[in-house]
């Protein structure tokens, strides 16, 4: 068979001879599309409410923004306020350590008239008992009166504003 026979041949079916027809039946009743309802909300208060929550979200990202930028800033100022404060405590530590150096602190000591002990004693805290003859520190002797010179004599009566009289009976200030 040739190809546009087969084809033919495919297209319609072949019945037999003695087969009848089906019949057709009642007529079906055609099936027509009904139209959707409108059962939705209406557009203009949706479209309303949508851009209603955009507006509020970027306005809450914004705020959000700000804040965070002042706590931003905050955070910076306190970080340089506890640099300040604490070069400040390391200079007051410094300063401590200076003032209560044995060399400073004999010379205040000094300064305040004590005297050093050239045999200290020491109590030892367990039983209470005294360690050594303790012995009262003596003074040095005061160092020896000096004698006003010329310059200390000018510089005490320069300073002095009533003139003195002199044992001639003449002030300083007639001239003689």
């Amino acid at each position: 068979m040739s190809r546009s026979a087969t084809a033919t041949a495919t297209a319609t079916p072949v019945r037999p001879a003695g087969v009848p027809r089906p019949a057709r039946g009642p007529a079906r009743p055609r099936l027509l599309l009904v139209p959707p309802l409108r059962t939705g909300a209406p557009r203009a208060p949706f479209v309303v409410l949508i851009g209603t929550l955009l507006t509020a979200g970027l306005a809450g990202l914004l705020f959000l923004h700000t804040a965070l930028a002042e706590d931003s800033f905050r955070l910076h100022d306190l970080k340089v306020r506890s640099a300040v404060l604490t070069d400040r405590e390391q200079a007051l530590e410094q300063e401590v350590a200076l003032e209560a150096s044995p060399r400073r602190l004999a010379a205040r000591a000094e300064a305040m008239g004590m005297v050093r002990s050239e045999n200290p004693a020491f109590i030892r805290l367990s039983d209470g008992r005294v360690l050594g003859r303790p012995k009262a520190g003596v003074a040095p002797p005061p160092p020896p009166a000096s004698t006003p010179t010329p310059v200390e004599k000018n510089s005490a009566t320069a300073t002095n504003a009533t003139p003195t009289p002199d044992v001639s009976g003449s002030t300083p200030a007639s001239g003689r």
